[in-house]
């Protein structure tokens, strides 16, 4: 039995190679590697708990209700943040009625469609 292996077509070849494509990951177009991360693991597992929107979300309200006890809501430097913020909850009311909305069709569908899962539905929730 002859030894098919790309070595003996193509000596030159390595007999091994570990060759590693990714070292770091991604999120949305943010590279995280060891160049700009200490532990690209510990950021990952912080980012599947605490997004960067949330980190940034968190960050922004704590700075609108400084600056609204400071007084200084309408700094130059702060009410363009305010006004983020604002128009970031505006956002977040309006996917929160369209969501409901959906829902609300989505259960409608089900109780027209089948009555007994309407009336399992039902059951589990308590009503």
């Amino acid at each position: 039995m002859s030894d098919l292996s790309f070595t003996n077509w193509f000596p030159w070849l390595p007999s091994a190679v570990d060759e590693r494509f990714n070292n770091g990951w991604t999120f949305g177009n943010i590279y995280v590697t060891q160049a700009n991360s200490r532990s690209p693991e510990a950021e990952r597992e912080i980012v599947g708990r605490y997004s960067y929107g949330r980190q940034l979300g968190r960050l922004t309200d704590a700075v609108v209700a400084l600056a609204a006890k400071a007084g200084a809501s309408h700094d130059e430097n702060v009410e363009p943040l305010v006004e983020m913020a604002k128009q970031i909850n505006a956002i977040k009311e309006t996917a929160k009625k369209r969501h409901a909305a959906e829902l609300l069709a989505e259960l409608k569908a089900i109780k027209r469609a089948d009555p007994k899962a309407w009336a399992a539905l039902l059951k589990s929730v308590g009503e």
